[in-house]
């Protein structure tokens, strides 16, 4: 009887050349599109400890438009970003205790939106918070990147690229 071949298994290196390739491999930071926000490109920070996306919104107010319930709010302009101030209305998921990296909890809009890493888009939700004074407007979350879809190198920034405009 002939001994069976084992395939090797690709080095990690291979196998991360190969995410990064298909783009699947994130950086610590990131450009992100948020096309039902009418955003074409924001800096966004990867933050695997973080469980909910966040967004930095400058007077979030519940409304409601066809019997349904909204968030309206309006995102600053920061350099690079590809455009100025911009008015926004997004689906209220719901009024959420979110715990920042410091410690305290308070209560926030959780809105459903769509966002474009690279050539992903992926449906997310994303708490609206005062980010006035971090250095990124929107933080990307671990269940936006969720399990398997995205490796995150930290050492690396804008692997991604630019979002792709569809």
């Amino acid at each position: 009887m002939s001994p069976q071949r084992v395939k090797a298994k690709p080095s990690f290196k291979a196998q991360t050349a190969s995410l990064i390739a298909d783009g699947h491999v994130l950086g610590w930071r990131e450009w992100v599109g948020l096309p039902d926000l009418e955003v074409p490109v924001i800096k966004a920070k990867v933050d695997t400890g973080a469980r909910t996306s966040s967004l930095h919104a400058l007077n979030p107010v519940p409304v409601t438009h066809d019997g349904r319930d909204f968030v309206q709010f309006t995102l600053p302009h920061y350099p690079g970003d590809g455009h100025g101030r911009v008015k926004c209305l997004a689906p209220l998921v719901e009024i959420r205790e979110i715990r920042s990296s410091n410690g305290n909890a308070e209560e926030r809009f959780v809105v459903s939106s769509h966002i474009v890493v690279g050539h992903h888009k992926l449906k997310v939700e994303i708490s609206l918070a005062n980010r006035s004074i971090m250095g990124f407007p929107m933080l990307l979350g671990r269940t936006a990147m969720k399990a398997g879809r995205f490796l995150v190198l930290p050492s690396k920034s804008y692997l991604a690229g630019k979002p792709e405009q569809s």
